[in-house]
């Protein structure tokens, strides 16, 4: 009878919690809600970049300079004419200039130009000519189809002065010509230049100061180099990063409206269960039932704790291998061992391989004979520990990128920090092993990164305080010890005592 009213109590509180929270939408229960965790994993994937088909981005400030060096001859043609032809006014001549490309077909350059020419009278004499040019690069539109197309037609205009040493004249010039290009290899560009200055008629010193018509015909070849920065960026597409941002705002907003409804429904949950202890301490019953709830008054699951039977039994039986399983050890030696030191190294290595799908040697107990591996007491384990023959506890291990001595997640230092630590309060040797892995690279590639990645986390436990003459470092090479591969891109380190 007692039992009957105290459920109808119970029923009649959770309804007066239910009608006082009656403002809390309620949430469907005749519902089923079917959710993809994949699509939810792919969004928050990183996103593969994908381009703007044609487009190009502008070159940065320290991208696509170029410094050029040409050859060649020139002729000076002016008014008036004078009694020589084209040939016999042909005299050598020098160009310089440096430049950058802003996109594949528009850039600026600086130049000089200069050396002999030959007035109307056939007076050999020097000139220099200082100009700026623009440039457009007719065949720039290959880089959108190609990453260095190695033709190149640039048409170029420019201003400048010119000036004559002979007479001091210094008339403002207009430069003009056609530029061909063809690169060698990625810095490096062949040019043939095809260009003329013109100028006013005094540069001479014959003719109208006042008009045009004195110009220099030139044809030159050389060479031309980049610095900085080579090439072009395509153009990103932001779209796929923009739907992925909406995405996450609309989850981030899906997930607030769920932990909002959870909030609500403990809340409720939470009264109703005060309500369910006044009744029960009323009814005399908490004693009886009080353990049911926590501290904070939550109905609380009571679990069992884990004994590590599992582990135990593995143990054991890698070390006794007459032991059924069930009947008790005579001389167990994890019993004695506990929590004072690991297996040694044989063991170990059958647990490990226990551990990576291997056999571990282990016949079961229809097959076992008077042979049996050796259990260690306490005294036993103490002993080889102190002789500098036992690992002090698991060994650790670090994991690497494939081909390199970088590791997979450079939060595996912090486990540095405290073999560091430990190894220098306690004045203990570190041993280092390198391996790789046996599936990829040939035998003389895996010795050398087996000691590469040994040698990067002896640098690293230098670098903790760890003084050089306590470490030893050993490369295995190529291994194949645990699956998957990966695990055997690894370098193991264990702590020992000084002998």
């Amino acid at each position: 009878m007692r039992k009957k009213i105290v459920f109808v109590l119970a029923a009649a509180a959770m309804c007066r919690s239910l009608q006082a929270n009656a403002d809390v939408r309620p949430v469907p229960q005749d519902s089923v809600h079917c959710e993809s965790h994949t699509d939810k994993e792919l969004m928050f994937q990183p996103i593969d970049p994908t381009y703007h088909k044609g487009v190009l981005v502008t070159s940065p400030w320290n991208g696509n300079w170029f410094v050029s060096l040409q050859g060649g001859a020139g002729a000076f043609i002016g008014k008036p004419i004078g009694c020589a032809d084209l040939f016999d006014r042909v005299q050598p001549s020098l160009s310089a200039s440096i430049g950058k490309w802003f996109t594949p077909q528009i850039g600026t350059r600086i130049g000089y130009n200069g050396w002999r020419f030959k007035d109307c009278n056939l007076a050999s004499g020097d000139y220099h000519h200082l100009h700026a040019d623009l440039m457009y690069n007719v065949l720039g539109g290959q880089y959108v189809k190609k990453e260095n197309p190695r033709w190149g037609i640039v048409p170029y205009i420019g201003l400048g002065l010119m000036y004559n040493p002979q007479n001091g004249q210094k008339p403002f010039a207009v430069s003009y010509g056609v530029q061909g290009q063809y690169r060698i290899c990625k810095r490096l560009t062949v040019l043939l230049d095809i260009g003329n200055v013109s100028t006013f008629q005094g540069f001479d010193g014959y003719g109208n100061a006042n008009r045009f018509g004195d110009n220099m015909f030139s044809v030159s070849a050389g060479l031309s180099f980049t610095i900085g920065r080579v090439g072009w960026k395509r153009a990103e597409d932001a779209t796929p990063y923009i739907r992925q941002n909406e995405w996450l705002v609309e989850y981030a907003s899906e997930l607030t409206e769920s932990n909002r409804r959870y909030a609500g429904q403990h809340d409720r949950d939470v009264r109703t269960l005060n309500e369910l202890k006044k009744i029960l301490e009323i009814e005399g019953l908490l004693e009886k039932y009080g353990r049911l709830f926590d501290n904070r008054g939550n109905l609380s699951g009571v679990y069992p704790k884990n004994n590590y039977s599992g582990l135990n039994s593995l143990r054991a039986r890698l070390r006794n291998r007459h032991w059924d399983g069930n009947s008790p050890l005579a001389n167990d030696s994890l019993a004695n061992c506990s929590g004072t030191a690991e297996p040694d190294a044989s063991d170990n290595a059958n647990l490990e391989d226990a551990q990576s799908g291997k056999s571990a040697n282990v016949p079961d107990s229809t097959n076992a004979n008077a042979d049996s591996i050796s259990s260690y007491n306490h005294s036993d384990c103490l002993a080889i520990i102190k002789s500098g023959n036992g690992c002090i506890g698991s060994p650790v291990c670090f994991f690497f990128e494939v081909g390199t001595a970088e590791l997979t997640d450079r939060s595996q230092l912090v486990n540095l920090d405290e073999l560091a630590r430990v190894a220098k309060k306690y004045g203990l040797s570190v041993t280092v092993i390198g391996a790789a892995d046996a599936a990829t690279g040939t035998a003389v590639i895996n010795d050398a990164l087996s000691i590469s990645r040994a040698d990067y986390i002896a640098t690293e436990l230098v670098k903790r305080g760890l003084a050089v003459e306590h470490i030893s470092k050993v490369g295995k090479g190529g291994i194949s010890d645990y699956n998957p591969t990966e695990a055997n891109r690894l370098t193991k380190v264990m702590l020992f005592i000084k002998r």
